[in-house]
Parts: structure tokens; sequence; C-alpha cells
């Protein structure tokens, strides 16, 4: 079989959990991530991401009713999505961030929502949405931090900015 062949053959072919070497998903914090997809858009879902090469940066698989992500060079997990099938499609009921990342990050559920969807949106349903940039990071980059994170060279979105923190009341000025 020639490299064009092999290629393809790994393409076509759905991930699964034993597709690439991973540790499991066990605990996650809740991040604020819904989604509605249609019959085409899940079947897309279900087929998951191979890394290929260096470039590729995740590995995500379906395993009914979730779909995993994780680094592919240490096969950390990152992401959960619980998915509801429905007639039309399916939608996300519950989206997960390892409890392990969570701990450690400076970037905060909203920035890792975002990011979220422009994973789902780019690297699985083949959309070209702008890469999310985190709060602080300055404007848009080189693309050395995309890369590193997503392995994409799509155009970035401005950084999402800081969250205010909440003002006092009044009363307990005093």
């Amino acid at each position: 079989m020639d490299c064009l062949a092999v290629v393809f053959f790994f393409q076509t072919m759905a991930a699964s959990e034993s597709s690439w070497r991973r540790t499991p998903f066990t605990e996650g914090v809740p991040i604020l991530y819904r989604a509605n997809f249609d019959m085409e858009q899940f079947a897309r879902l279900k087929k998951g991401h191979i890394p290929h090469g260096m470039d590729d940066k995740w590995f995500v698989y379906y395993a009914e009713p979730h779909l995993f992500f994780h680094r592919s060079w240490t096969g950390r997990p990152v992401y959960r999505l619980t998915l509801k099938t429905r007639p039309e499609g399916a939608e996300v009921l519950e989206a997960l961030w390892s409890r392990d990342l969570a701990a450690s990050s400076k970037k905060g559920p909203d920035y890792e929502r975002h990011l979220l969807d422009f994973l789902v949106s780019n690297l699985i349903l083949g959309e070209a949405k702008p890469f999310p940039l985190p709060p602080g990071l300055g404007p848009p980059t080189d693309g050395a931090f995309q890369h590193n994170v997503s392995g994409t060279g799509y155009p970035e979105a401005a950084p999402l900015k800081e969250p205010r923190p909440q003002a006092k009341p009044w009363w307990q000025f005093w």
C-alpha cells in the first residue's frame, strides 16, 4: 500500500478509544458550552479525529454518549462532552474540562468554552472560525500560541476581555 493509500485509509476510519494512546478522562469541572448538531455534523463528531503527524495536537473520539478530547502527544484528557441523540442530530448536555488542567490554568472556564467551540467547529466540523486568544495575551500574535494549542493557522480573534472583579455593594464599604 503506498503512502497516499495509507493516509486515505486513516482519514476514513472513525476514531475509537483504542486508536491512540491516552489517559482516561476521570474528573472534570463544568464549562458553559452548549451546542446543537444536525445529523451530518453528528456523524462527523462520531468519526472523531486521529492525529496523522506532529502538527496534529488533538486526538478526539466518540464513545456513546461522550465525545472526548485528548492531547495527541501526551494522551492527556482535556474535555468531555456528553451528547444526547435526537431525531434531528444531537445536542450537548454537559461539557467538562479536566479537573487537573482547570486547577492549574490561569485562563479560566470562559476561555476554555471558546477554545472548545473552536476545536469542535474547525477540527471536527471543517468550519473556519477565528482562533480565540486568551485574556492578557495581547493583540493577535504571529500564530505561535495557536500552533502550540491547536496546530492550526486560522485568523486570530482579539483576545478575550479579562473578567471584571465584582464591585462590593455600597453597604460593605463601612
